[in-house]
């Protein structure tokens, strides 16, 4: 969505350029990636100027990466929910929701995003979600409506497979009603699809109370610039 120059092998995904914030530069794709596999691709990276440092997604939590200068903000579950019908919105709902059709409805849906306490380190950065995605027929913006402003939110993004669920954001109160809202919209959306993600804490409570269920450990590891 970005334009960014990106390669993948048998190991890992890797972006040639600084990705967006909360995104990694390489991403582990298969459980048999070896430690000395990572060496060799840090010291590619680590080979051009990285002022704002660079990530590594840890896909199967495999590595011990903290005496090579690394560090873990966090450390999450994978998640998994098989696919079931769409069910009639619960009188006791208290979010409207709908999905995104307009670059105006994104704009204030990016910025309730931003304000979210978990990305608002980021709130100064630029546009993190592109027009462009809401002319794709794999992904789908959704906004939580309360009084009529733009208050929670996912976003849903097709694979072959199975449809990912992310960055999700709402009110603390609301969160589980958001879950629950947001699985009946991907599963309106995409029908009889599976839906995956990843989450911690609380996100991953209330991911599990609107069905999912945990699959595996996954971690975030940074390098300093």
């Amino acid at each position: 969505a970005h334009g960014l120059a990106s390669q993948t092998d048998a190991r890992v995904w890797r972006s040639l350029e600084a990705p967006p914030p909360f995104h990694s530069n390489l991403v582990v794709l298969s459980p048999t990636t070896t430690q000395a596999d990572i060496a060799g691709y840090a010291a590619e990276i680590e080979s051009s100027p990285r002022p704002t440092g660079w990530s590594l997604k840890d896909s199967y939590a495999r590595f011990e990466l903290a005496a090579l200068g690394y560090f873990m903000p966090f450390q999450a579950e994978w998640i998994w929910r098989d696919p079931a019908p769409a069910v009639a919105t619960p009188s006791s709902a208290r979010l409207s929701w709908v999905k995104l059709s307009t670059p105006s409805t994104l704009a204030q849906w990016e910025q309730a995003w931003s304000g979210d306490t978990r990305n608002e380190a980021e709130a100064a950065r630029p546009r993190q979600f592109p027009v462009s995605l809401l002319g794709s027929p794999d992904h789908a913006f959704f906004a939580g409506l309360l009084d009529g402003q733009i208050v929670a939110g996912g976003i849903a993004n097709r694979s072959p497979g199975v449809v990912g669920l992310s960055n999700v954001f709402s009110p603390p109160e609301l969160l589980e009603e958001t879950w629950a809202a947001l699985v009946n919209a991907l599963s309106a959306e995409f029908p009889a699809t599976p839906i995956v993600g990843y989450e911690r804490g609380t996100d991953l409570s209330a991911a599990e109370s609107a069905g999912f269920v945990a699959l595996g450990t996954l971690r975030l590891w940074c390098r300093p610039a």
